[in-house]
């Protein structure tokens, strides 16, 4: 995973999910720094309404990496 800023692209690396404070919270590292994102219940409606998006661009992505010569 990428994050982009206007500072620079970091990988963002996943070292823990958990559900803390009816919150999910990922933990892990942004580059060298270390990282939390927490997804609140308010973050779920706009979450659902991008998921077709995401499963559009998932299913590209592994289209695109399975075909042979890729």
């Amino acid at each position: 995973m990428k994050v982009s800023s206007p500072v620079g692209e970091f990988p963002f690396e996943i070292k823990k999910v958990s559900l803390k404070d009816g919150r999910l919270t990922l933990v892990g590292h942004m580059g060298a720094w270390p990282a939390t994102i927490r997804i609140d219940r308010s973050d779920v409606p706009a979450l659902l309404r991008m998921t077709p998006r995401l499963i559009v661009g998932l299913g590209r992505l592994a289209i695109r990496r399975t075909r042979p010569g890729d």
